[in-house]
């Protein structure tokens, strides 16, 4: 872990005004998979919405901040084409059904060719066919209506590149091949050198797309670089050391709309 903050980090310093890195963790309800039985399957993708000037250098838990993200049944991956970060997923393969739902981490890319945005900014046209991906979702971040499906408004934005996301001691067998709950660390860490703002004047980066049939909670803490080029971490427990602040946002549970 020490050898991963040492590569993103530069000299930490106190800030003044440093509670302002974060304005909100967008939680967006990106599609609703109705189920033959019981619940629906909804993908939920998870933003940070950074202030102006901030950019985004891992997500991490460690001994003081743990992370988690959790669901009270069980986490939907495609186990054919499907990744467990969103910048290897094959931007060609996104129409095959069910790889646009599969659950995976990232640092803003949700293919080897695109970013991810907030489906209620995307104006760009859809790369997803329907059938199969007709949307059933109501609600999309920030509560804003979503009137078209989602074979209409993907929330992707081709790119020529993607920065590619380093892993450290990332527990992710849950994210591949094998069905599970629970994604936890205390020393683990995804990030993408350097940071990364987003693409947009909203300075939004995905960081999850998960998909599943339960509630789906969150327990977040994550390393951003302001403006002045000094490293921030923005936990969701108490914060301790100088360069740490407590953003309340950073811990929750996603809602599906009816």
């Amino acid at each position: 872990m020490l050898r991963l903050i040492v590569l993103l980090s530069i000299a930490l310093a106190t800030l003044p005004g440093y509670g302002q890195a974060i304005d909100s963790v967008l939680v967006e309800v990106y599609h609703v998979e109705p189920q033959a039985e019981g619940a629906p399957l909804v993908t939920y993708r998870i933003f940070i919405d950074l202030a102006e000037g901030y950019e985004l250098q891992m997500v991490y838990g460690d001994a003081r901040n743990p992370l988690e993200l959790s669901t009270s049944t069980t986490f939907f991956n495609d186990t054919m084409n499907g990744s467990v970060f969103g910048d290897r997923i094959n931007a060609d393969r996104l129409d095959r059904y069910p790889l646009a739902l599969d659950s995976w981490l990232t640092i803003g890319a949700a293919s080897d060719g695109h970013w991810a945005l907030p489906r209620a900014g995307d104006t760009d046209a859809s790369i997803l066919s329907c059938p199969p991906y007709t949307d059933r979702s109501t609600l999309g971040a920030k509560g804003r209506s979503l009137p078209s499906p989602l074979c209409a408004n993907d929330g992707l934005v081709a790119r020529d590149s993607v920065r590619d996301v380093v892993e450290f001691r990332m527990p992710m067998g849950y994210l591949k091949d094998i069905r599970g709950s629970v994604i936890h660390t205390m020393d683990g860490a995804w990030a993408v050198l350097g940071g990364t703002p987003g693409i947009t004047t909203d300075n939004v980066v995905l960081i999850a797309q998960l998909s599943t049939t339960g509630t789906l909670t969150y327990q977040l803490n994550v390393q951003v670089r302001t403006p002045e080029k000094r490293v921030l971490r923005c936990v969701s427990t108490e914060a301790g050391p100088a360069d740490e602040v407590h953003i309340e946002a950073l811990r929750g549970t996603a809602r599906r709309q009816p």
